[in-house]
Order: structure tokens, then sequence, then C-alpha cells
């Protein structure tokens, strides 16, 4: 989080002045570190609803049944609360170590309060197993 290097280029999604990045996907103790970037270019702040991270068929046919397992994040770097116009913030995500089928993704949203601008993120199993090695973790554990 402090180096704020990008490691993963491909994974970002821009739309309605708000983009929305996935910069490294990092593994230690079977936990994996999502280190995402919110960036508001707009002058209307950008107030975060909530989080949400599931994994999802990748091609759904029509009249099939969607599979969608949600999954919690155990634990964020800092709370989620607003991007004001022409700022950018990150935030580090932690969640239980998995992998997912070659025909799933994992989708990372972000949702809007009382409003439509949703990011949506979508890591393959490529993604994952490439995930950086974490060796030398100081933590301050309360």
């Amino acid at each position: 989080y402090k180096k704020d290097k990008r490691i993963v280029k491909h994974i970002a999604s821009k739309s309605y002045g708000i983009q929305f990045l996935l910069k490294g996907i990092y593994v230690h103790n079977g936990k994996f570190y999502f280190h995402t970037e919110l960036r508001n270019t707009s002058n209307v702040p950008f107030a975060i609803d909530f989080v949400n991270f599931k994994v999802v068929d990748k091609k759904v046919a029509k009249r099939t049944v969607v599979q969608e397992k949600p999954m919690t994040p155990l634990r964020m770097y800092k709370p989620l609360t607003e991007i004001a116009g022409n700022t950018t913030d990150q935030n580090v995500f932690l969640l239980d170590q998995f992998t997912i089928t070659d025909d799933k993704v994992l989708v990372i949203e972000i949702f809007e309060k009382n409003g439509g601008r949703q990011q949506t993120l979508q890591v393959e199993n490529s993604d994952l197993v490439h995930a950086k090695l974490v060796n030398d973790m100081h933590l301050k554990i309360k």
C-alpha cells in the first residue's frame, strides 16, 4: 500500500468520471490482499454505499440460473465513505484465499449512495494464481 505500485495493469473500469483500478493482488498467510484505487475526476463527490465481492459465471446462457457466490472481505485498510471531487483514494481489502474455475470470474463492484455510478471489476483465476507473495509483512495488531 505504501509503495503504491501498480502491478496489475489490465483490470480497471472507468465511467461517469469515476475510475476504479485494481493495482495489485498479493497473498500472505492464506489471505488475498486486493489493492484498489478509486479516482474521481468529476466535480461531484462519490459517496460509497458498499463494496461487493462475488464469484459469478463468466458467460451466462439465456434461461439458465446464475450461480453467484458472495464473498465478504475480512478486513479493509480504511473505512469507505466518500471520494471528493477531483481526488484519488486507495484501499486494501483482505479476503480468505480461494481459487476459481476457468469459467468463473471474481467480480468486485462498488456502489454509489443514491446514484447510478456503479463500477465493476472482473478478476480471472489466472490473475489470482499470479498474485505476488508478500514475505515481510509488519502488522500492528491492536
